[in-house]
């Protein structure tokens, strides 16, 4: 029979299933991630609803305590978790466990994205919230502010007005101080700001230490409650401090560079010397910034060396501001003379969705232009493995390697 195309409806739904199957794990841990969050969002507003009648609070600002509060809980959440999902060196342990076929690692900068959208979104409603709360506050004679709350003493004839609320307590005073990182870091992490400078992205992105300060200070005065933000901070904040050590170890040490070449299509190869006891897998990345020029600068790039070689290298395609001037910076017949002894500092490695490559029977590496620096190291450190026997018990039995570049 002649084929027939499946109607609109047909085609949504059977888009739908292709989606569901494909990013099945995605769509479950999404899941639980909304379930959490929602579920101490109602248990705040309910607590406050129905719970805690008998407080001045909620007779005065009504509902909206409810909703900040539960937005509070919910925030809390959210920016606690985004430390998990940047935590590079326990996820790159993680992959190396029979863990990692059961939760998606690869996807962890996009579940980041989606916890800050998260996080961004119960802010605003934090924000509005906490206004329209303080207002009512504001409309009470002293009296009722007395019983109001207990951290907070006032003269007898002082009438706080709405201002006092939010710039001369320590709540209001931080909440604006949050409100403006917040939409630092925001903005400049947007996707056509990040690409064009990511310079200055990663500079905002650098005031989340600020951003945990104040959110760990903001509740300490009580005014609507005890503060919360800790229970959910320490942990995730313990693994990331530990984290950040780990990358500590190497991220200072200060890499010579053995060789530099210019490739077509705006390709820079660096070579530089591996630190003493770097162990690394094909296919995985780290950070890199050169003393050179802007070192407090760094990138996530590729390892194009193999893990048998005495040395490191990496490929970059010169795309952005900072990849067209490390290139320019090593062109020979640019007026910018390098001075010798120009070092590199790494950070990492960090793993990739493609050091696993050896565990399926058959391996498809199918890269895009610059796009195939994974498979560099992998396809090298195949062909060095097999010579040598180190593959022989693998159960990758075939490998087939596409390169789709329209300059070669």
């Amino acid at each position: 029979p002649p084929y027939s195309k499946p109607g609109y409806w047909t085609g949504q739904y059977n888009s739908m299933v292709t989606f569901l199957e494909k990013y099945r794990q995605h769509v479950f841990y999404i899941f639980i991630f909304y379930v959490i969050t929602f579920v101490l969002l109602l248990e705040r507003i309910l607590y406050y609803m129905y719970l805690a009648e008998h407080t001045d609070l909620r007779h005065v600002m009504g509902v909206g305590i409810a909703i900040t509060r539960g937005s509070a809980a919910a925030l809390s959440f959210c920016y606690s978790v985004l430390l998990l999902t940047m935590c590079r060196n326990l996820l790159t342990r993680l992959r190396e466990l029979p863990l990692h076929q059961y939760i998606p690692l690869d996807s962890h900068v996009q579940f980041h994205k989606v916890v800050a959208a998260t996080g961004l979104f119960f802010t605003l409603i934090h924000t509005v919230g906490h206004c329209i709360n303080f207002y009512h506050v504001s409309t009470q004679n002293t009296d009722n502010l007395r019983c109001l709350t207990q951290e907070i003493n006032f003269e007898s004839d002082f009438k706080p007005t709405i201002c006092y609320w939010l710039f001369q307590t320590v709540t209001g005073a931080t909440g604006m101080l949050l409100y403006v990182v917040i939409c630092i870091i925001f903005t400049f992490a947007h996707s056509s700001i990040r690409e064009k400078a990511y310079k200055y992205f990663w500079l905002t992105h650098s005031l989340y230490i600020v951003l945990y300060i104040l959110l760990l200070i903001h509740g300490l005065a009580k005014i609507t409650g005890s503060p919360r933000f800790w229970m959910f901070f320490v942990g995730p904040a313990i693994l990331f401090a530990l984290d950040k050590v780990v990358s500590l170890q190497t991220r200072y040490m200060e890499l010579d560079i053995l060789e530099t070449e210019l490739l077509p299509s705006d390709v820079t190869k660096v070579k530089f010397s591996r630190p003493p006891n770097f162990k690394y897998i094909s296919g995985q990345w780290g950070r890199l910034s050169f003393t050179a020029f802007q070192p407090s600068e760094s990138h996530s790039l590729t390892l194009t060396s193999a893990p048998h070689e005495n040395y490191l290298s990496v490929h970059v395609k010169a795309q952005g501001p900072w990849t067209w001037k490390l290139r320019n910076f090593f062109d020979p017949s640019a007026d910018i003379r390098p001075k010798p002894g120009q070092k590199v500092r790494l950070e990492g490695p960090f793993g990739g969705g493609n050091q696993d490559w050896y565990k399926f029977e058959v391996a498809i590496m199918v890269g895009g232009g610059i796009g195939v620096t994974p498979y560099a190291s992998i396809l090298n450190d195949l062909v060095f493995g097999t010579s040598t026997n180190r593959y022989s018990g693998v159960a990758c039995k075939k490998v087939y390697f596409l390169w789709v570049c329209p300059s070669h």
